[in-house]
């Protein structure tokens, strides 16, 4: 299995950690690609910054259809494109923050996001 990381912005040192930590937790036989867009902002910190970060995103989704990725992983709490990446991949595409947001939800009645 193929899954295809990527991080909507452009700070390749935040990619690689990211890279590292998904490498550590998945199992034998899962390969993990790591990416950042070329264009796009180097931290998203507001709507402006999301809605510029997109379109970097979803040309990697384009990439990884291409290249044959079986599934993505948007690693940016606030899922940037997750909607529209869903609409052109074939696989499952997850983003961090919907994740952990269900997660949470299974286990208490209530949570918080702290940024």
């Amino acid at each position: 299995m193929r899954i295809k990381v990527i991080n909507p912005n452009t700070t390749w040192s935040m990619t690689e950690t990211i890279g590292a930590a998904a490498r550590a937790a998945v199992s034998s036989g899962v390969t993990i690609e790591a990416v950042s867009p070329v264009h796009g902002p180097v931290s998203i910190e507001g709507h402006y910054d999301e809605a510029m970060a997109c379109v970097g995103l979803l040309d990697e989704v384009r990439k990884g259809e291409a290249e044959g990725a079986d599934a993505y992983v948007i690693a940016c709490f606030g899922d940037p494109g997750l909607d529209a990446a869903r609409e052109i991949a074939r696989g499952p595409v997850l983003g961090i923050a919907e994740a952990a947001m269900r997660a949470a939800s299974y286990i208490a009645t209530g949570f918080s996001v702290v940024t």
